[in-house]
């Protein structure tokens, strides 16, 4: 392996860009602010958790929250939580509660690994930066696996993600996980003397125990080789993209998609026509974030090096007062090409 000049590639860039150019272009080149929705921010909570209690000087956390079915009863955790989602804004009883439950599904369910044997070694929070350069193999990787059980005599590794999402898995999402073919190849990097790989994703609002552990089918070496042409071909558009690249897979112009292609398409765009929209039962109408023209700003460092960018000033404002920037950038954003809009109104 060398060090390269590749820009890097994730599975959720990879996954991004297949999906909408202009999404692509809009979160990784322009830099615009997407505003997470509730459930990213209650993931991000779960994930901060799983990676503290996976330290073995946490067990005795562990135990107690495990006895308990609650969260609660750890102070620390508990301290933790509550500064997390009072910062993100769902500090109410429905999101704690989910946050709450999620969080003992997937502590109840093998959280160490051992249940079919201890394994050899047992790491929370495996991030990677893999680059690539052999014979016509060109490519950069990186991506952190939640967690990573390791079991020598066997030459087997389990990588396990958990996901906070309201569905599973199905169809082309199944059939062809961006993330199981990338953390199954960054472990076959990393550790190469483990031969035998198996990815699991574990849905937290589902049952464990059944339908909520999907265990991805076995990927040998030659199917990784092949991805690895593949990912060769994506760092060539990736490491050239630009403006009229962004314009070429709109996802509006890919229509409705099929079934079995998920979240695709048309709706990827939302069916909102403003800003604000409502639907006949009067809850918001969702749209892609990246849909209508907006304000924003960017908080910029020595040499305008980017650091952060949000909807609003105040938000970058004390960093900027506690000397984590050099100054702050109002900017203009026209809105997705595949729409037209009179700049002149003011949409938000």
């Amino acid at each position: 392996m060398e060090k390269s000049e590749n820009k890097p590639l994730s599975a959720s860039r990879i996954k991004t860009m297949q999906t909408c150019t202009w999404q692509y272009w809009s979160k990784y080149h322009l830099r615009l602010p997407d505003k997470s929705n509730h459930g990213s921010l209650r993931g991000t909570i779960c994930h901060a958790i799983f990676e503290n209690l996976g330290n073995p000087r946490h067990r005795k956390h562990y135990r107690a929250i495990i006895k308990a079915q609650d969260i609660n009863v750890s102070p620390p955790i508990k301290r933790m939580v509550d500064a997390y989602a009072k910062k993100y804004e769902i500090d109410d009883f429905e999101n704690m509660d989910l946050i709450n439950k999620m969080t003992v599904e997937g502590l109840n369910f093998d959280f160490f690994g051992d249940t079919n044997g201890k394994p050899t070694e047992s790491i929370s929070e495996k991030d990677f930066d893999i680059s690539v350069k052999e014979g016509d193999k060109d490519y950069r990787i990186l991506g952190f696996i939640d967690k990573l059980f390791l079991f020598k005599r066997k030459k087997t590794a389990i990588i396990r993600d958990f996901k906070t999402s309201k569905s599973i898995f199905e169809g082309k999402e199944y059939s062809d996980n961006m993330q199981d073919y990338m953390y199954c190849l960054a472990v076959k990097y990393l550790y190469p003397e483990y031969l035998k790989r198996k990815m699991e994703f574990l849905f937290l609002k589902f049952d464990l125990e059944g339908e909520g552990c999907l265990e991805m089918e076995p990927l040998d070496d030659l199917d990784l080789e092949g991805f690895e042409y593949f990912l060769t071909d994506v760092q060539k558009v990736i490491n050239n993209f630009n403006e009229k690249t962004a314009k070429s897979g709109l996802a509006w112009d890919k229509g409705y998609p099929a079934k079995e292609d998920g979240f695709a398409g048309k709706i990827v765009c939302g069916r909102a026509t403003y800003v604000g929209q409502l639907k006949k039962n009067g809850d918001l109408m969702w749209h892609c974030p990246f849909k209508f023209p907006f304000d924003y700003y960017h908080l910029l460092g020595e040499d305008d090096k980017f650091i952060k960018s949000s909807y609003a000033k105040k938000d970058l404002q004390e960093m900027l007062d506690d000397g984590k920037g050099v100054r702050i950038e109002k900017k203009k954003y026209a809105g997705c090409p595949a729409f037209s809009f009179d700049m002149d109104e003011d949409l938000l």
